[in-house]
């Protein structure tokens, strides 16, 4: 066997999975051999996905290699105590400008002893160290850096801003105003007694009670009760309409105006009335129309009645009503064609200065002798006969042609005699009466002698029956 000084030595990095010690077990009396690589460390890095491994690589066979801990600022410190590598925050190098704090790992600062000096209004103070009692803190004219206290210690005192910046003082009461300053409180009355200027409500409404819209305060002038108005003094003051006025209407001088109801689909009636008498046996109020009085030698103004227009149907009528006991009887018409109709009563003239005046009477002279036609289409009129002598005891009879007359027309006749012959005397009838004519019959009553060759006159009147 050869000395193991004879071998030749085999250096640990030129160990192969070929080189073996050899082992003899001596229980069992048997022999085997070892791997000499099993016996070279293995060293594994047990880091986490985001830790970082001490281990770097193992040099040698059996050397193993180790990351060396070191600070990377002032911030922390490194130190070996016995067999321990400690590491130390050194909080003083902290800048917390620096520092995220989303996660909220600073919650609270101890102003007292974390804090000195007196903190800035820049890092959220107020830059002062004390502030006056009963004040409040308002920010100079311009700039961000002070805080300044105003007091407030007067009863009334508000912090009011302006263009100089806030400032303390008082309300001022205006114009039926009064202002009552307490502590802690302020309380604003108005009275009302007067008014400076336009009073405007934009668009709400006054609540005046029982009270009045008056000129000097007193109770007279306009009152409203629900949806009823009052003009007039409180002591003739009454609520039977929508409008209810104690007194007169004046419309202003110069122009024109009307009463009228509003335009609609469905027309009521505009009722003026009187005052109705509620004593007993009482007569009722009279109600005047006047129209307007003219001044020296002027024309007194005319007061008309209308009828209501209409475009292409029947006009309105006007009307003359009487009533008794409740029964109210047309008594008077002019209807839409002008007719007038007495309805009820008689028509009555009395001192007439001229009676009944006819302005639209017609004329028509007779051409050839007695028995010759006219025409006058006139309700009353004069005809003059022609100038020829009528015998004794002669009727002579002609035709009048007239638009007006009704088969049922009555014609009332009178003769202007104009004859000069002595016991002659015509007279006049009529007969055969129709519609748009009547005739005429002359007579000469006379025993003897002839009407002289003169022309007389015949006047008529015809009244019809209907229109």
């Amino acid at each position: 066997m050869a000395n193991i000084t004879d071998l030749t030595a085999l250096g640990k990095t030129s160990v192969t999975a070929n080189d073996f010690f050899l082992t003899a077990n001596s229980a069992r009396g048997d022999n085997k051999k070892f791997s000499i690589s099993d016996l070279f460390p293995t060293v594994q890095s047990k880091s986490g996905a985001t830790g970082i491994a001490l281990f770097v690589d193992v040099t040698d066979k059996n050397i193993v290699n180790l990351k060396g801990i070191k600070s990377a600022n002032a911030k922390l410190t490194t130190t070996t105590v016995s067999s321990d590598i400690v590491l130390t925050l050194v909080e003083a190098q902290i800048d917390l400008a620096n520092c995220n704090n989303s996660s909220s790992f600073l919650t609270s600062v101890n102003l007292a002893s974390n804090v000195t000096g007196t903190l800035p209004v820049a890092n959220g103070g107020t830059g002062a160290t004390a502030f006056a009692d009963k004040s409040v803190i308002i920010t100079q004219d311009s700039g961000t850096d002070t805080l300044a206290a105003v007091a407030m210690s007067t009863n009334g005192q508000l912090l009011i801003g302006g263009t100089s910046g806030p400032a303390v003082s008082t309300l001022t009461a205006g114009t039926n105003v009064t202002i009552t300053n307490a502590d802690g409180a302020i309380t604003i009355a108005s009275s009302l007694a007067s008014v400076a200027s336009d009073l405007d409500m934009n668009n709400n409404d006054i609540d005046l009670g029982t009270g009045y819209l008056s000129s000097d305060g007193a109770s007279n002038g306009v009152r409203v009760t629900g949806n009823n108005a009052y003009i007039g003094a409180s002591g003739s003051y009454f609520n039977s309409s929508l409008l209810n006025l104690s007194g007169g209407i004046d419309f202003a001088s110069g122009a024109s105006y009307s009463i009228q109801v509003a335009a609609g689909t469905s027309p009521g009636t505009l009722t003026l009335r009187g005052q109705t008498n509620s004593a007993v046996n009482g007569g009722g109020g009279n109600t005047s129309i006047y129209a307007g009085t003219a001044n020296g030698s002027g024309t007194g103004g005319t007061l008309g009645l209308y009828g209501g227009d209409s475009g292409s149907g029947t006009g309105g009528a006007v009307k003359i009503v009487t009533s008794v006991a409740g029964t109210e009887t047309d008594a008077l018409t002019v209807d839409g064609a002008s007719d007038v109709t007495v309805n009820a009563g008689s028509l009555i003239i009395t001192s007439a200065t001229e009676g009944i005046v006819h302005t639209n009477s017609g004329t028509v002279t007779q051409a050839t002798d007695h028995t010759t036609g006219v025409t006058i289409n006139a309700t009353s009129g004069v005809i003059q006969l022609a100038a020829v002598t009528l015998a004794a005891a002669v009727n002579a009879e002609f035709t009048v042609t007239n638009s007006t007359v009704q088969a049922d027309s009555v014609i009332i006749l009178t003769v202007q005699d104009e004859n000069t012959t002595n016991n002659a005397q015509l007279t006049a009838c009529t007969h055969t009466i129709a519609g748009g004519s009547f005739k005429v019959s002359v007579h000469n009553p006379a025993a003897t002698g002839a009407t002289s060759a003169t022309a007389s006159k015949i006047h008529f009147l015809i009244i019809n029956n209907s229109v």
